[in-house]
Parts: C-alpha cells; structure tokens; sequence
C-alpha cells in the first residue's frame, strides 16, 4: 500500500485555518481557504521535536479541555506534545500515561480529537480497532471495531491517518487510507467517498 503522508494534523493559535501534512521527515502546509498547498515540504526540525520525532511521527492529534491548544505527535511508544501558542515542545512521554488498553501502548496508527458530542474524547486507531480517551477525566473505553464509524471496504481494516475538517467541511472528519479518504459526518453518522488524495492539491512528494 501507498502511504503518501505518514499524519496530518490542522493548526491552531496563529496557525489556524491550516492543516500540516507529515511525510519521513518533512512536512507540507495546507491552506483551507485556498484548498491547496502553501510552498514547498519544510524539514521536519521546524518543530522543535527532537531525535527521534525530527525524522518521522506515525500520528498526531490536538488536544481539548485541559490538554486544548496542545499539539500530540506519536513515534512507537511514545508522543510529545507541542504548543500552538508559545512552541514550548515537551516530552517524550509514554503512551502508557494515556492509560491506553494492552496493544494500543505500543503504538498507533493514526489519532484524532472527535467532533460535536464527542470533541472532548481522543480516538486511537490500530489495525481495525480504536479506543477513546477522555481529555478532561482521562478515562478510556474500547478497544471498538472501526465497523462503528460505518467506513466500508479497505477502511475496515485500518486506518493511516485522520483530520478534521474545516470551512465548509466542518462536522466531519477525513479517514486516510492509502491513496484515498472517507469523510465521517460527525452528527450525522454519514460517510462520504472514497476521494482520492489529489483533492488535497500537495506536492513535494507528499501525497502525491
């Protein structure tokens, strides 16, 4: 399988209205009003994140309630977080201070926060399973089979990466798998697609 980004993750504080799409060890910046790419792939090292995140992270996710305009990027075992307000980067931490279930501590696949009723909870994916996490009392539940989210064929098997949507996308959130995403409505349980990765409009070899 083509995995043309490793994580993408959208921006906040003076970054919002961008998402960040992650690839080895380089990122891309997308636009959300604009549709589209803003310059070429940056090194990886802008973060602040140090060896071994500077060469690659495997998910990432912002955070909400007391973990709000925080940034987690996952490698292995272990994350870091990174503030969208003042760049302060701290960690690495392990997973295992999530009180995630055996088999999720190891590592994800990709993460994402929820949506409307559930934006308080974090969502890790492994294989066909996910578990949530309550970002105020730290409590978790799962592991669920993906077949919750009502994706279809290949989705059902696992996921590589998750974003939420913004603008007109709002309420929903892209499922990445290979070449292609499903779009989730959050209110709704409604799924959309598949729609192939060029709609992103990336370039530098990220998901492309």
């Amino acid at each position: 399988m083509a995995y043309l980004f490793d994580t993408v993750v959208n921006g906040q504080g003076s970054a919002v209205g961008k998402a960040f799409f992650f690839k080895d060890s380089r990122y891309i910046i997308y636009d959300w009003a604009t549709g589209g790419a803003t310059g070429t792939p940056t090194s990886l090292t802008a973060w602040g994140l140090g060896a071994p995140f500077d060469t690659g992270v495997d998910a990432a996710l912002n955070g909400a309630g007391p973990s709000q305009n925080l940034a987690f990027f996952i490698r292995g075992d272990r994350y870091m977080s990174y503030s969208w307000l003042t760049s302060q980067v701290r960690g690495p931490y392990s997973l295992t201070t999530w009180n995630l279930p055996a088999g999720f501590t190891s590592g994800v696949d990709a993460a994402v926060t929820g949506q409307g009723a559930q934006s308080g909870k974090a969502y890790f994916f492994r294989g066909n399973q996910y578990v949530t996490r309550d970002w105020s009392t730290g409590q978790t539940s799962g592991p669920s089979p993906l077949s919750g989210f009502r994706l279809t064929g290949p989705f059902l098997r696992g996921l590589h990466a998750c974003l939420n949507g913004e603008r007109r996308f709002v309420g929903s959130t892209f499922f990445f798998r290979g070449t292609a995403s499903l779009r989730y409505e959050w209110a709704t349980e409604a799924v959309a697609g598949p729609l192939h990765n060029a709609f992103w409009k990336l370039s530098g070899g990220i998901g492309s």
